[in-house]
């Protein structure tokens, strides 16, 4: 058997055993049972990433081929033929060394940037407040190659653009927008501009010279760094990083493999397994990050036991809950007279503006200055809404999932999680945009719900919980009366 190994695809060839390396490479997605082939017995569920016919699969899925191979034949022989184009690593200099205005990398940055460098491609399992972007940056540099570090989200791509320029300088750093087309040797790209112009949904005027334009981008990147990578399943983000021939590939993520929908496997195809990990518990104890209290206060009404729709349940017993948003402004109020700063985090757009309306008049003496900040909000508007809260000029803050990644808020003195759900990588997330060290701040108060009122509510809340406590370094109590808060 021979495996030749290409930056985006290796190569199959010689005798081997087609079902190892298709157990190797295949995964069912959640809800796969529900499709009408494979209940009609025409598909058994999996979605493969080895063409039998080509004998071909996504590189990053190499080390996993290996182990279930060796795993079956200890004993076959196996030649590997390495094509990638990687510098020596005599002429990289160590992360230590690589000078960043502004900042000194601490020990966890150095370790996990040496480490990616060394191992030339994977996944940094990190923290979110560990500073993967300033660990990428120094990678970046100490690389010295033509990098595209791919960001979703308009907020965060132009956060990590001004981020790069003030720890780089101005000269090297491109920006790649829907507005904006300045490829530089180091591009900060929005993933969805570029898979939005690889693969059109329609053709204009200017569709074949965009695409064009995104190949030869691709082509030419020697270095790509996909942050947030726990959303490279998606087929936009997919698209994009499966066509660049980048040798070096790195996924930041602080929750990489913890989708919930089976999908991790098309990470790893993309940049490969994890390379180095850094934990809340680390970055707690090392003082890099505040002590967080997890406080979980009990729902118990309105009685929506009967609803079987999860739709219905979560309107019924979430968004439009007077109880427990009523419950939310008791707490949201309690910790705005004691000078907190509070960041309260909803899924629907209808529940920030019901939290919105019911923070004025909840009860007749409420006077709690508040905004709400959402995806619709225009750019310029949403931006200064959250410098003012970043400036304490507003304490309170309603906010939709667009802070779910990466933004920077450091102030953040106390979150209220009014959204439910079950995600894990959600749940962690928000957690850790409150747990960035702030002048005086001498912890994080995380305010989270036992929803009992419904059975999927309540399934939900456990797997926050569950979440939490895996992390094992957060402080949790049930709380059943406020005045205990």
């Amino acid at each position: 058997m021979k495996l030749d190994i290409y930056s985006n695809y290796t190569s199959i060839t010689g005798n081997y055993d087609v079902d190892i390396i298709d157990q190797a490479t295949r995964f069912r997605k959640n809800g796969y049972r529900h499709v009408t082939s494979f209940k009609n017995r025409q598909w058994d569920g999996y979605t493969r990433l080895f063409g039998k016919r080509k004998g071909l699969f996504p590189t990053g899925l190499k080390d996993r081929v290996l182990r279930f191979y060796k795993k079956q034949y200890p004993d076959q022989e196996i030649e590997i033929i390495d094509h990638r184009d990687f510098k020596s690593n005599k002429e990289i200099p160590k992360v230590q060394d690589i000078p960043l205005k502004g900042v000194t990398l601490r020990p966890h940055q150095i370790r996990a940037g040496n480490s990616m460098i060394k191992k030339k491609h994977g996944v940094l399992w990190a923290a979110t407040n560990s500073g993967k972007t300033e660990c990428a940056i120094a990678i970046i540099k100490a690389l010295d190659l033509p990098t595209l570090f791919l960001v979703k989200g308009k907020d965060l791509v132009m956060q990590t653009y001004k981020r790069f320029q003030k720890r780089l300088g101005k000269d090297d750093i491109g920006l790649v927008m829907s507005d904006k087309w300045d490829v530089r040797k180091f591009t900060v790209a929005s993933a969805d501009t570029l898979a939005r112009r690889l693969v059109p949904s329609r053709v204009g005027k200017h569709t074949k010279t965009r695409q064009e334009a995104v190949k030869d981008l691709l082509n030419n990147t020697q270095v790509i760094i996909i942050d947030e990578c726990h959303n490279a399943a998606s087929e936009g983000l997919w698209n994009v990083v499966r066509f660049c021939e980048a040798p070096y590939r790195y996924g930041l993520s602080g929750t990489p493999f913890k989708r919930g929908d089976k999908q991790d496997l098309k990470l790893i195809a993309l940049t490969g397994e994890v390379c180095c990990k850094i934990t809340n518990k680390e970055m707690i104890k090392d003082g890099v990050s505040v002590p967080t209290e997890i406080r979980l206060v009990d729902i118990n009404a309105p009685n929506i036991t009967g609803i079987r729709d999860y739709h219905q349940a979560y309107d019924l017993g979430i968004v439009n809950n007077v109880n427990r948003n009523s419950i939310i402004c008791e707490i949201a109020e309690k910790y705005y007279l004691e000078g907190k700063c509070v960041l309260i985090i909803v899924k629907r757009i209808d529940h920030g503006h019901c939290l919105d309306h019911l923070l004025d008049h909840f009860k007749d003496t409420a006077f709690i200055p508040h905004c709400f900040v959402h995806g619709e909000t225009p750019l310029d508007e949403r931006t200064e809404r959250i410098e003012n809260f970043t400036n304490r000029d507003m304490r309170v803050l309603i906010t939709s999932s667009i802070l779910d990644q990466g933004i920077d808020i450091p102030n953040i003195d106390v979150l209220i999680f009014a959204a439910g759900g079950n995600s894990y990588i959600r749940a962690i997330q928000r957690v850790g945009r409150g747990l960035r060290l702030n002048a005086g701040k001498e912890k994080l108060t995380v305010i989270d719900f036992c929803d009992k009122t419904n059975k999927y509510l309540a399934k939900h809340s456990l797997e926050r919980i569950d979440s939490y406590q895996k992390e094992n370094c957060f402080d949790i109590e049930m709380i059943q009366d406020l005045a205990y808060l």
